[in-house]
């Protein structure tokens, strides 16, 4: 949501801590595109006021580079950001 936004709304850090004291479940959803799909700002969504935060790309980009990053803190779709954002 944050890419199709164009930053508008945000992504957050999603960390899970451990109880000791009472048992967590989990329970994980996901949705995943074709690795071929594209993924970017809205269109109606950029003007010249508000230019493009972040440049297209495929979901096997995304999928790439956030497996590769490890538990980096930092977001990964700021390997994304357009050049001149």
């Amino acid at each position: 949501m944050q890419v199709i936004s164009n930053d508008r709304y945000k992504s957050v850090l999603h960390r899970a801590v451990v109880n000791c004291e009472k048992e967590r479940m989990s329970i994980p959803t996901f949705y995943c595109p074709s690795p071929d799909a594209v993924i970017g700002p809205a269109e109606e969504l950029i003007d010249d006021e508000h230019p493009a935060v972040y440049r297209n790309f495929t979901y096997a980009e995304y999928h790439e580079k956030f497996w590769n990053r490890g538990l980096a803190t930092e977001c990964c779709l700021d390997m994304f950001k357009a050049s001149d954002a």
